[in-house]
């Protein structure tokens, strides 16, 4: 049994609520009977995992009940092609709400907020510069998220997500046109949100979604499940 599904299993034992603490490291290595060195690098990577959230100086706490589950099941680290679109699927469904909610409640210093993470994601994509293209489109979705004001939606949205190194090496091999039209429709969206057209943001968002997916559809024979 690996340490990992060990600490996984103990930290099931404690039947903990998300948002609970768990006990030390040096608890957590008597009662698994392992090295806190161990533990640590366990804990981590039930972090990258979504499993557990750390707190700076509070220790770790339970973040997903659902992801604890998924992963005592092994079934967070199994991934092919249709999982990755059931997921995609998913986020689209959520997105498009979080989205439409957004839009009615943003400010006008969130649009310019917006506005300024476009134009460096206009730049990374002119760039090819695949880790800043990653890194705008999440700013960029991030800044929208703020202004929801159902955090179930959030919480959803967190649930479900695409192993990170899947999307990088989807844009690294997209064609230059696919990542231009990758772009465009963050324009689209952004038009949307400025104009405060609603229902024009939930559509725009959804085929931002739909863009998504087809650059996975395309390029897919690029990743290693």
């Amino acid at each position: 049994m690996s340490v990992v599904v060990t600490v996984l299993e103990e930290i099931n034992k404690l039947e903990l609520a998300e948002g609970d603490r768990l006990p030390s490291e040096r608890s957590l290595a008597e009662r698994c009977s392992i090295s806190r060195s161990s533990v640590r690098n366990a804990l981590k990577e039930l972090q990258s995992r979504r499993v557990l959230a750390v707190k700076q100086g509070s220790g770790y706490f339970l973040s997903s009940g659902f992801a604890l589950q998924q992963a005592l099941g092994g079934k967070d680290s199994e991934w092919n092609m249709d999982r990755v679109e059931q997921v995609l699927e998913v986020r689209k469904f959520v997105l498009a709400h979080i989205t439409e909610l957004s839009s009615k409640n943003m400010t006008d210093e969130q649009l310019f907020e917006l506005e300024d993470c476009l134009v460096d994601l206009g730049k990374a994509v002119v760039n090819i510069d695949i880790h800043s293209i990653d890194l705008f489109h999440n700013r960029f979705m991030n800044i929208i998220h703020e202004s929801c004001p159902n955090l179930e939606f959030i919480r959803m949205l967190n649930e479900v997500r695409i192993p990170p190194h899947y999307i990088s090496n989807i844009l690294q091999m997209a064609e230059g046109e696919d990542r231009n039209a990758y772009f465009s429709e963050h324009v689209n969206l952004f038009q949307a949100l400025k104009k405060k057209k609603y229902p024009l943001a939930r559509e725009q968002s959804e085929k931002l979604s739909d863009n998504y997916h087809s650059l996975f559809a395309k390029y897919s024979h690029f990743i290693t499940f």
